[in-house]
């Protein structure tokens, strides 16, 4: 449901901001309008330019500032769509979709901090916008799965720092990576443990936490020259 929730809204932006207050001057509505229509046609890279001419043309619109940002996230280029959605949001703090797709774009960027603090911004001004609560509660989520896992991951370097000649400590790093699937840290770390002196080559094979491994290619070439 979280999922459809952020997908609305990223959709809805277009049109909720087209119909914002302020009007553009005419060179900049006729430009607006014509990346409006590229835009549902999928023509990304000919909005953009009918965008930037609109926002050119009339900097001091939130609506095409806005619809710039959301050209702009269509081409990937997310950290102008940030920029975009930020300078909306100057002009028009009170733009409830640019503000939640901004927060959209910083979960997408794995900044939590930043989308938990605009999706609060929202529920503050809009307390019974139903997308920005369950939005927030996303991100919240989101944050502290992030916060878990470098919690994780710090206390098993501390344990291979504090005894760094013991291999047992290098693997159970290599293991808390591979289960986290940080795939290249986790075979940078039981390269390490086997460098050691780690000797339990089979018990590789069916370690549970290694399960993200042995499925690329590297982990039985490790095996194969470590056996050798």
């Amino acid at each position: 449901m979280r999922a459809s929730l952020l997908a609305l809204a990223l959709c809805g932006l277009l049109i909720g901001v087209a119909e914002g207050q302020k009007k553009p001057s005419d060179t900049a509505a006729l430009s607006n309008a014509r990346g409006v229509a590229l835009l549902k046609d999928g023509k990304i890279e000919e909005a953009v330019e009918e965008l930037r001419k609109a926002a050119e043309a009339d900097p001091k619109s939130a609506v095409i500032q806005a619809n710039l940002a959301y050209a702009y996230d269509r081409q990937g280029r997310t950290d102008d769509a940030v920029a975009a959605y930020r300078k909306a949001l100057e002009i028009e703090p009170g733009n409830a979709l640019a503000r939640n797709n901004l927060g959209t774009l910083y979960g997408k960027k794995g900044l939590h901090d930043d989308a938990v603090r605009e999706y609060e911004e929202l529920v503050q001004r809009d307390p019974g916008n139903a997308t920005a609560r369950a939005n927030l509660e996303n991100a919240m989520k989101n944050k502290a799965t992030v916060q878990e896992r470098q919690d994780q991951i710090g206390v098993a370097l501390k344990g291979a720092d504090s005894l760094p000649s013991d291999p047992r400590a290098a693997y159970n790093a290599a293991r808390v990576y591979a289960r986290l699937g940080d795939i290249d840290n986790a075979f940078t770390w039981l390269a390490k443990a086997l460098d050691l002196g780690y000797d339990q080559i089979d018990y590789l094979s069916l370690d549970p936490s290694l399960a993200n491994l042995r499925k690329d290619p590297r982990f039985l070439k490790l095996l194969e020259e470590r056996r050798r």
